[in-house]
């Protein structure tokens, strides 16, 4: 904690904002200091800095900062006063990205000014690599410009009298609570809080209400995710990421994003809605009902709806799958995406739809090739000019104006908590890491000492195995940034 306090007196005394655009934070509680920890092979984990022949955890994962927030200034009220850095800096300084030993040539760079859009300076910005896990930003963008903010997803249970079954319908919610839902009481503010928002239990009260003295002693179960018809695991996701459970099948319907226990990483069930059925079943009995089967079953025709219960709002979940860098959450909102805007729902289709939403955005999505919503697939291909186009022109649009604002807090929060904790660039950088054997990624925005707030992406593949080095170089490249008067 006496580090934290250090960072947040030099941080005052630097007496700089973030230019009334990021949310100023309090520390309330520990760092997130698992996620290095388990890099250095003190705690168990999938984690590590040794040299090994399986392959690396993609994405790195972060215990949640408790935060407390003094409330964002509205990004239409940043000021163009602070001076741009000289194109000939930046230049340089990507240049001698692409040159350290710890990236390679395949080093590409984009740095745009947030407020106006203007292309600062980089090295290749056009050019298309395996982005990693930073095509969770561009998924983000894409669902918050259709869909909205405050849009949730619905889970809701059927009733059919004639054969005495109440059907659990999917409508995109994996992160149920087996029981009750806190509907984000005593958890504002949490990386996690979109997780356990509605609650299975929460449906069940509902059935026991809506049915009253008409329910029969005993009900059958039936779990419907006819709306999400696969494959539940996309054909670009690598195997290894199922065994070592950095991604769940995506079913359209899960408890705790089909998490067998705690959270992070770890096993997942094979079939998460026929598991979210059991626990729907397991509540059901504890509101008095006797229930006999549980099978997977498209809701009749004839049903009636007797309840429904809603997700968190997009904001929320958004948030979550960008700062932690959930897979299964991300590619989850893809297909809702997909589904929503009359998308075929699987990863063509959430493909399909993000390019389009990009492209309504005003991003030239020109050579923009995705296969997930993750970042898992190694066929996705970004440049460093589409990851910082959608950051500006999420600016003005009023459905992602608040985007940067879900990207994790550099030295605070998610999967950048233990980064920039020495450096300057802590706790003035919001970004969306991305790591595959051999690729490394960094996209966001950073406040440079005069005031000025950038744009980047940095993007690096074809590295040997191993993410200390390469992260380390972007990480003074954005340091560098973030000391910078560059004139």
């Amino acid at each position: 904690m006496g580090t934290i306090l250090a960072h947040v007196g030099r941080w005052r005394v630097r007496g700089k904002l973030w230019a009334g655009i990021l949310t100023p934070v309090i520390v309330l509680g520990g760092v997130g200091a698992y996620a290095w920890a388990d890099a250095e092979d003190i705690v168990p984990g999938v984690l590590t800095n040794a040299e090994e022949k399986l392959p690396p955890a993609p994405f790195l994962t972060a215990e949640p900062v408790a935060v407390a927030s003094t409330g964002a200034v509205p990004v239409t009220d940043l000021s163009d006063s602070a001076p741009i850095p000289a194109a000939s800096v930046v230049n340089d300084l990507a240049t001698q990205l692409r040159s350290d030993a710890r990236t390679g040539d395949s080093t590409n760079v984009a740095v745009v000014d947030y407020l106006t859009g203007e292309y600062v300076g980089g090295i290749s910005p056009s050019d298309t690599q395996v982005p990693a896990s930073t095509t969770k930003l561009l998924t983000a963008a894409a669902a918050l410009h259709a869909l909205g903010p405050d849009f949730t997803t619905k889970t809701t249970a059927t009733w059919e009298s004639s054969t005495a079954t109440l059907t659990l319908v999917a409508g995109g919610d994996l992160m149920l609570a087996s029981g009750t839902g806190h509907h984000g009481i005593g958890h504002e503010g949490e990386l996690d809080e979109a997780n356990g928002w509605a609650g299975l239990g929460d449906l069940a009260q509902l059935v026991r209400t809506a049915l009253g003295s008409n329910a029969p002693a005993t009900v059958n179960v039936a779990v419907d995710d006819s709306a999400f018809p696969g494959p539940a695991w996309p054909e670009a996701w690598p195997e290894y990421a199922r065994a070592n459970g950095y991604a769940a099948p995506v079913t359209g319907i899960a408890v705790n994003i089909a998490r067998l226990a705690g959270d992070g990483y770890g096993a997942r069930y094979d079939d998460p809605s026929l598991a979210a059925a059991d626990d729907f079943a397991t509540a059901l009995t504890a509101e008095g009902f006797t229930v006999g089967t549980v099978a997977h079953a498209k809701s009749p025709a004839a049903a009636s709806e007797v309840a429904t219960v809603e997700s968190a709002p997009l904001s929320i979940v958004t948030k979550y799958f960008l700062a932690v860098s959930d897979n299964t959450v991300a590619e989850v909102t893809g297909r809702i995406l997909a589904l929503e805007t009359g998308n075929s729902v699987d990863p063509a289709g959430a493909a399909t739809a993000t390019v389009s939403q990009l492209r309504d955005m005003g991003v030239d999505t020109s050579g923009l090739v995705l296969f997930d919503g993750a970042g898992f697939s190694e066929d996705d291909r970004i440049s460093p000019h589409h990851l910082t186009d959608t950051i500006v022109a999420s600016r003005t649009d009023p459905n992602t104006q608040d985007l940067v604002n879900y990207l994790a807090l550099g030295g605070l929060e998610g999967t950048v908590a233990g980064r920039y904790n020495d450096e300057s660039a802590a706790g003035y950088v919001r970004a969306k890491t991305g790591s595959l054997t051999g690729v490394t990624t960094l996209a966001g925005i950073v406040t440079t000492a005069d005031g000025r707030v950038l744009a980047f992406a940095t993007m690096a593949d074809g590295m040997p195995y191993g993410q200390t080095q390469p992260k380390a170089a972007i990480d003074d490249f954005v340091d560098a940034l973030a000391e910078c008067g560059c004139q």
